[in-house]
């Protein structure tokens, strides 16, 4: 007999919180699960998960995002509805193909591919700043490639300013892991990530216009925010910073979803939801019960050690 030739294997919440209370030996595995069961165990695999993201750093959480600079702009909100921060893989740039007047609302630019309508646009004007608006229609591609804007020009744009477009906003990062400056060019400059509020603030001049050098990053709830030093000036406005951050785990809302991470992790999730159930149903973790914590942990623990990011080893002589 051949194999399935399958590799996409998952559980979905239902089926997960049904492990994880099996395993606590406290529903009949003959019968359907009780809706407050679901509801109970739903909410322990929510904090669950939630917990997971403030020890260590899981890679399939890793995601590279784009800033888009803002001219003399001393911190920027990550998040939803934050300012213009999107997923690398969202983000692309074009240029104008003609001198565009202010007023402007049809642009004509050297290429459509990646703009869809209501995307976000953001237009290089020639003083400096970068004007935001969304795109109104779907763009027109051929021997003419124009954009129609949502908001008319403010200012100016000459023939080969930069034209930026992406579709979302990212949520809001748990941290930034790194950071650099990347040019029109796509040349990128590391930045430093200062982990500690108190050294980012002792910087004593906020309003330093310049390249880019120093981060600091606040979680905060809906959006983050991301302090940068120094400020862009008109000549740096084209640059953005391009992060490594480590994004939120998704919630389970209903039961068909699926956990936001790889199968390897199932076993992790399982044990661990049991443990958050064991005093709910009443199962003492001392004694028998500790094998359930101590399966809990051998999981998880093999879980930090394979998916969690490995410093190369230097040798010094």
């Amino acid at each position: 007999m051949g194999t399935s030739g399958s590799t996409n294997f998952t559980l979905n919440r239902d089926q997960i919180v049904r492990q994880g209370l099996l395993n606590l030996r406290r529903i009949d595995p003959s019968i359907a699960i009780e809706a407050q069961d679901i509801i109970d165990g739903s909410i322990a695999a929510n904090l669950l998960i939630k917990a997971w993201q403030t020890d260590g750093l899981f890679l399939w959480l890793n995601q590279e995002v784009v800033l888009h600079l803002a001219y003399n702009t001393q911190s920027y909100l990550l998040g939803p509805t934050g300012n213009h921060c999107a997923a690398l893989s969202d983000a692309g740039y074009t240029q104008l193909a003609a001198d565009e007047a202010a007023g402007q609302l049809t642009l004509s630019v050297d290429s459509v591919t990646g703009i869809s309508a209501s995307d976000y646009l953001g237009i290089e004007l020639d003083n400096g700043t970068i004007q935001w608006t969304t795109v109104d229609g779907a763009p027109v591609g051929g021997a003419l490639n124009t954009v129609t804007a949502a908001n008319a020009l403010t200012g100016p744009a000459s023939r080969d300013n930069y034209v930026f477009h992406y579709t979302s906003k990212i949520s809001r990062p748990v941290q930034i892991l790194e950071a650099r400056m990347r040019d029109v060019d796509e040349v990128d400059t590391p930045l430093n990530v200062y982990s500690s509020r108190n050294e980012f603030f002792q910087i004593t001049d906020k309003t330093t216009q310049g390249e880019t050098l120093d981060l600091y990053y606040e979680p905060l709830i809906t959006n983050g925010r991301l302090y940068a030093w120094p400020v862009a000036g008109t000549t740096d406005i084209t640059d953005r910073i391009v992060m490594t951050t480590q994004r939120v785990i998704e919630d389970f809302d209903s039961s068909g979803d699926n956990f936001d991470g790889p199968v390897e992790a199932l076993p992790a999730l399982i044990w661990g939801l049991s443990t958050y159930l064991a005093p709910q149903y009443g199962v003492d973790l001392s004694g028998k019960g500790a094998a359930i914590i101590m399966a809990a942990q051998s999981y998880y623990q093999r879980l930090k050690t394979f998916y969690t990011d490995r410093e190369p080893m230097r040798i010094s002589v």
